[in-house]
């Protein structure tokens, strides 16, 4: 955000200077299309005022014709015509014409006076206007070609180009990025390389010049590492439908440094005299779907010097040229609608329009008020060129309902199309965000996935171009599709391309209960703990500095996106301090100040429906309206209990309800204090669960937790029980509707399940969510259940217990209404009974090291296992295949029925994680206890057989696919991504476990590390993308752990691994085998990696090698 605000800033102040205060703007240098023009136009070119600007060397294009503008930048010291020119060949003008016949060549020349605190903007202000003034009146494609720092400058021009096109300022800027189809950077760095920063790797760049920059140039550059970092990740998020190739040398340049400040490839100072280096070649090639990689034989300066059309650079660059021109193919366009769909399918997620479907319908008339202009400014709004209006509110004052009205209303659209859209594509598109749901319902990647797929299914031609790059790879893709940064540049990149035309309106209901989800483990419990010392307004329902960082990141993000014209939001939240903050600077509307008569009709409605006949109704109506403050459901809540007393205690009820909902007088407290005491313990215990759950729990699920885990009378589980009286539909149906009861009745309807698809049928699967925020934000609070004496305190292992209990009990129901397993096109558990599965395992992962009864919690945990495998054999035995397949059951069905049913996880990208036995899945949810009481019940030679199978599930996860679940969830956690406790390392030592003894498991191990410190790994960015540094610092911390624990119990530091390496090359797949010893490895993996300075310091030690110096620079 702060980098979009400074480029905006930077080009509103270029953009009003006067001409006069700014000398003789860059002039044009022009040579024309025929041969003989060469010496005289290279003779002006030479003597050209000061080399800068833009200069056309050739211009193939036929009148008629679209063709394409070649745009050549030179590196630091460069010029517009030697930097291309070898024994008095400048190719770029004599050559390139005859291979790219049909193409403009402008070769654009700039001073090499830099200022550390903007790194290129000013140039790549430069470049931009002045390809803008050449390409006036014309609209064809753009490659652009940077060599050494010009390709920086590249990149800052397109940044800028790109943030001017989507915020909708200085617009003749913003058009050459559209246009822009592909970059070919030469020996550009981008990332960091190893211990050296990207400011270290540019001024290594900078010392390869012509010239030796100065001292303080090369201090200047190295001190703008941050800002570098900042250019690239900006690219990254602007270039995904821009072809990059990124080509390195192989040769280094031969220089006479004159200065002490010259470092090598390795970052060590060489000091003065004549030497050999070349740009670390890490920094020059990056990974992404768009980027392709090469190298050409050739040191620094020659890699852009050629003087024949033999020379093997030449060639190369000509084929990436042609190859960034040349349009998909017939086939590739056919191909390109399933892929469309693929895209529209990891956008969606099951819970998408959850919260809307259960927002009531606006009651009668009471909403219309908000498109009145005399009442209200929403009508205004809509004709403005404001970018968002608040719609505030007290916590149940019925905001959602009015956005969903607004949202439906046909007279939206018109007034939008007459007014602010008048001319442009409108598209609405809405996001209701839900505390009480999954993970996905109140973050930012569920708002995006959400805006997304409107937007997409809506234009299905808008999918290619915002999401150009997944059209070239496999599917699924080898990453996260639903990664954020993903997702954020296809939205970035609709506006990029669509400014002009598009016009989007987006309404985002309760951004109060957004939250950031992927940095929740940054904050202490103290900082995630709500806090309850208000005692009016909003912030009565608590507040914590979790909520309140979260709070203000969606405020952020809304200010960042709302810069854009083409955008329009209304959104809207309780009345917090940190809303009134951010957004008091946009139209309002309160929604309190408006609500009164619409309660009032409201109440007169149902009390005419409900109770017909009562007297005096009209100032009743008035009474209850004018006691609710503006508050429709404290509205809603106290009609209920007012309609189902008597006539004769009315009155009297109503004049001793409470006027506010939450605290411990307030209305919700009324209602629990009204039922019975063993109704009260009941409804604290089931709030508990549903608050305890992973995600919202099924009905039946919390149906069967809150009967327990254990039969009291019999010390037996309730799971064994099943096993003996199995569930029928009849049975689950009995069930069900009893928990509806219930929710009801113990629970006073502050708890409800989803509504039903079809009537008459049986869903277990219906989600049981709190009925408003508010409702779960008061349970939760201790206060509350400590003033009802009828409340007993419940210990949260009982709880967890009663959770996991519920889960396996629920598998065991699951094959009653539908097998858990499917079978085409390949077989898998279903996700929703793999999820199940999932969730138990993380109930046992909180059980695990707490409880006292570990043979019960084995028992639950057993249960699990030989449940599902009876489920996997049966599902396997009654599959018969749609076609004759004699092959299914002479091969592929005994082949299966040998199998564990963990090792068939339902996944979205990649193969199934290999698991051999149920204990393999466990080790990976890190239930220490367990492994270790489950092998303890085998003889030594077992113990010590199955303790030495588990060593390599311990030392190194077991797949980088993506499950399945995470389309269900939102909150999904993959167990094989992440590195095991190394707790369990020691259990399996003592029970007969040796590293020596497993061929495989300690170069598994070894490779595993590059899984959380290579930044191209799958793992990692999906870590990265999860539940960020954290998580992936656990991982870290554990694979060094394993690896010192190895080493201890006798692993060899000198064995050789075979590893595959990449190399450049057009196909982007090339790679190489080579051999590496362990400690080597150990040590590649590590350095450059200042916090495992002392940790590589031991490990060497270890290993019997001279430690390092130097490890943490």
């Amino acid at each position: 955000m702060q980098r979009i605000r400074e480029t905006l800033a930077r080009l509103t102040r270029a953009s009003g200077r006067d001409s006069r205060d700014t000398p003789q703007g860059p002039r044009l240098d022009r040579v024309g299309r025929t041969s003989s023009s060469a010496g005289s136009s290279r003779e002006r070119i030479l003597y050209s005022a000061d080399g800068r600007g833009p200069c056309i060397l050739h211009d193939g294009i036929q009148p008629g014709e679209e063709g394409i503008d070649i745009v050549f930048v030179h590196g630091l010291f460069g010029s517009r015509l030697t930097s291309y020119t070898k024994s008095g060949v400048c190719w770029i003008r004599d050559l390139l014409g005859q291979d790219v016949p049909n193409a403009r060549i402008i070769s654009w020349g700039w001073a090499s006076a830099l200022s550390s605190s903007d790194t290129f903007a000013g140039q790549a202000e430069s470049l931009l206007n002045d390809i803008s003034r050449v390409r006036s009146g014309t609209k064809r494609p753009i490659i652009f070609v940077g060599h050494g720092l010009g390709g920086l400058l590249v990149k800052e021009a397109l940044v800028t180009a790109a943030l001017s096109r989507i915020y909708g300022a200085h617009v003749e800027l913003g058009n050459v990025y559209p246009r822009t189809v592909g970059c070919i950077f030469l020996a550009t760095p981008h990332t960091r390389s190893g211990k050296r920063t990207l400011g270290d790797c540019v001024a290594a760049t900078a010392v390869l010049s012509p010239s030796m920059p100065s001292p303080s140039l090369l201090r200047a550059l190295r001190d703008s590492n941050q800002l570098l970092e900042n250019q690239h990740s900006t690219f990254l998020l602007v270039s995904r439908d821009i072809k990059v190739v990124c080509i390195r040398e192989k040769l280094p340049t031969t220089i006479t440094a004159s200065i002490d400040t010259i470092q090598d490839a390795n970052g060590v100072e060489l000091g003065k005299g004549t030497m050999q280096t070349m740009v670390p070649k890490d920094a020059v090639v990056y990974d992404n779907f768009n980027v392709t990689k090469d190298e050409i034989p050739a040191n620094h300066l020659d890699l852009c010097r050629f003087k024949s059309r033999d020379d093997t650079g030449y060639m190369r660059i000509v084929s990436h040229i042609k190859k960034i021109i040349s349009g998909p193919s017939q086939a590739e366009v056919d191909a390109q609608e399933p892929r469309s769909q693929d895209i529209l399918n990891a956008l969606h997620y099951d819970t998408m329009m959850e919260r809307e479907s259960r927002i009531d319908q606006a009651y009668g008339r009471t909403c219309e008020w908000i498109l009145s202009p005399k009442v209200s400014p929403f009508n205004s709004f809509l004709y403005s060129n404001e970018p968002i209006l608040w719609i505030s509110g007290k916590a149940g004052s019925g905001k959602s309902t009015l956005m969903k009205y607004a949202w439906k209303s046909e007279e939206t659209r018109k007034e939008l199309l007459q007014g602010w859209a008048k001319g442009g594509e409108l598209i609405m598109a809405r996001f209701y965000m839900f505390e009480g749901g999954n993970r996905i319902q109140k973050t930012y990647e569920g708002f995006l996935r959400s805006i997304l797929y409107q937007i997409l299914s809506t234009r299905r031609d808008l999918i290619k171009v915002a999401f150009p790059s997944f059209y070239d790879c496999s599917w699924p893709p080898p990453v996260q599709f639903t990664s954020t940064t993903n997702l954020n540049q296809g939205f970035y990149s609709l506006f990029a391309h669509m400014s002009e035309k598009l016009r989007l309106v987006v309404f985002i209901d309760a951004i109060d209960e957004y939250r950031i989800m992927e940095r929740k483990d940054h904050y202490e419990p103290g900082d995630i703990e709500v806090h309850y010392d208000k005692e009016e307004g909003d912030e009565s329902w608590g507040h914590s500095k979790w909520r309140t960082d979260s709070h203000a990141e969606i405020t952020k993000l809304l200010n960042s996106m709302a810069s854009k014209d083409v955008v329009k939001f209304i959104v809207s939240s309780r009345e917090l301090p940190v809303f009134e903050e951010a957004l008091n600077k946009f139209p309002r509307i309160r929604l309190q100040e408006h609500t009164e008569k619409a309660i009032a009709e409201y109440i007169s409605g149902r009390l005419e429906d409900e109770a017909p006949g009562l007297p005096d109704t009209v100032n009743l109506c008035a009474e209850l309206a004018q006691k609710s403050g503006g508050d429709i459901l404290w509205a809603r809540l106290a009609l209920d209990m007012v309609i189902d007393g008597s006539l004769r205690t009315l009155r009297s009820t109503l004049d001793s309800l409470p006027t506010r909902l939450g605290g411990t007088n307030g209305l919700y407290m009324r209602m629990i204090e009204n039922l019975k005491p063993e109704d009260q313990n009941d409804a604290c215990r089931i709030f508990r669960l549903v608050l305890r759950a992973q995600q919202p729990p099924s009905i039946i699920t919390l149906a069967l937790a809150e009967q327990g885990y254990l039969d009291p009378y019999r010390n037996e589980l309730k799971v064994a029980q099943d096993t003996v009286r199995p569930f029928t539909k009849t049975t689950l149906q009995q069930l069900t509707d009893q928990m509806q009861r219930r929710l009801q009745v113990c629970c006073v309807s502050l708890l409800e399940a989803e509504s039903k698809a079809t009537p008459d049928t049986l869903e277990t699967a219906r989600r049981v969510v709190f009925n408003h925020q508010t409702t779960k934000e008061w349970v939760a609070r201790e206060d509350i259940w400590k003033r009802l004496p009828s409340v007993h305190e419940v210990d949260d292992v009982d709880l967890d217990l009663a959770l996991l209990s519920g889960c396996v009990r629920h598998l065991k129901a699951f094959e009653t209404i539908q097998p858990p397993v499917l079978t085409w096109p390949n077989v898998r558990f279903r996700p929703d009974a793999w999820l199940i599965i999932a969730n138990s395992l993380r109930y046992a992962e909180r059980i695990d090291g707490e409880t006292k009864n570990i043979e019960m919690y084995a028992q639950l945990l057993d249960e699990l296992d030989a449940s599902n495998q009876r489920a996997w054999l049966m599902a396997l035995r009654n599959h018969k295949p749609l076609v004759e397949d004699p092959d299914w059951y002479d091969r592929k069905l005994p082949g299966l029925l040998r199998k564990h049913w963990a090792g068939f996880e339902p996944m979205e990208a990649g193969k199934s994680p290999k698991r051999k036995d149920f204990l393999s899945l466990v080790v990976q949810a890190n239930l220490v206890r367990y492994v270790q009481y489950k092998l303890n019940q085998f003889d030594e030679e077992t113990r010590q057989k199955k303790a030495q199978e588990l060593l390599v599930y311990v030392v190194s996860p077991k797949g980088d696919g993506f499950s399945a679940c995470v389309s269900l969830s939102g909150d999904y956690l993959d167990f094989h991504h992440d590195m095991p406790d190394s707790r369990l390392l020691d259990v399996l030592y003592e029970a007969g476990a040796d590293p020596k003894e497993d061929e495989q498991a300690w170069p598994k191990a070894l490779k595993a590390g590059r899984h959380y410190f290579s930044r191209g790994s799958a793992t990692m960015t999906h870590l990265m993308e999860t539940y960020a540094s954290k998580r992936l610092m656990l991982n870290r911390e554990r694979w060094v752990a394993a690896i010192k624990s190895l080493l201890l119990h006798g692993a060899n530091p000198h064995i050789e691994l075979q590893v595959n390496t990449p190399t450049a090359g057009e196909d982007n797949q090339s790679s190489k085998s080579v051999t590496i010893t362990a400690m080597d490895y150990i040590r590649e993996t590590l350095e450059g990696e200042p916090e495992y300075a002392i940790d590589l310091l031991q490990l060497e030690t270890m290993m019997g090698r001279r430690p390092s110096v130097g490890l943490a620079r």
